[in-house]
């Protein structure tokens, strides 16, 4: 296990199975396809399906790139998919005016490998009235070196194509507390501690891009909040 697969197992973050939920896609979707041009022509048009339209109307290179991470995450519109590929499914997170995330699914296996356009480390859900979950987009996160205060940051972002990742290395460390509120301690009595990023997300130096492959997002679709996006119908204990 590497250092970052350490932070997080000490910060006792808890992810949910939810083997039980699924969405199923509609029966018009075809199978996968090896030919970018195909998918851009609209080989996975979902009724409905405003991001594909976009994409055939748009065959640039970075959106043949959004069609072929669509074709490569296709199938986890079922749940039951994700959860036998080691996704596992976290709280949901939404904003206020600036929408939602919904549920992250992470897989630390993927984390820990590299960056894959093509494999990303978190699938977002998005809670339905009905308890099913509905695949909305993905995110990937890549850890990196922390910065602290004064630090100069002279490293280039990682992208997607032609999207750069949002920075999430600057932050501090802090004392890891239990329930109560009392310092966690380790084996030698001494306090754990843990990486905080000043601007959210894993408790670790880290680049993260949301991408919206499967419901528009009026702010964009590499804004990390969705405002079409709800928690409204997530269970009390995942909210």
């Amino acid at each position: 296990m590497n250092e970052t697969l350490k932070y997080i197992a000490l910060t006792g973050v808890m992810f949910i199975w939810s083997a039980c939920m699924t969405e199923k896609i509609d029966e018009q979707t075809p199978g996968l396809s090896e030919s970018p041009e195909e998918l851009i022509d609209g080989v996975f048009l979902l009724e409905n399906d405003e991001i594909a339209a976009f994409l055939r109307q748009n065959p640039s290179n970075q959106n043949r790139l959004i069609a072929q991470i669509r074709q490569a995450t296709v199938k986890y519109h079922d749940f039951d998919a994700a959860v036998a590929d080691k996704y596992m499914l976290d709280h949901c997170v939404e904003y206020p005016q600036l929408g939602g995330m919904g549920h992250h699914a992470v897989n630390l296996k993927l984390l820990e490998e590299g960056y894959d356009p093509l494999k990303p480390t978190v699938l977002l859900y998005e809670p339905l009235k009905n308890g099913k979950l509905k695949l909305v987009g993905v995110e990937y996160i890549i850890p990196s070196s922390p910065l602290f205060e004064g630090d100069i940051d002279e490293l280039e972002p990682p992208t997607l194509g032609d999207v750069p990742f949002d920075n999430h290395r600057w932050g501090k460390m802090i004392q890891v507390l239990d329930e109560f509120g009392e310092p966690l301690l380790d084996d030698n009595d001494d306090p754990i501690m843990m990486f905080q990023p000043d601007r959210g997300g894993p408790p670790m130096p880290h680049y993260q891009l949301h991408v919206w492959i499967w419901k528009a997002n009026p702010s964009g679709m590499y804004f990390p909040f969705n405002p079409n996006v709800s928690c409204q119908h997530a269970q009390e204990d995942d909210h």
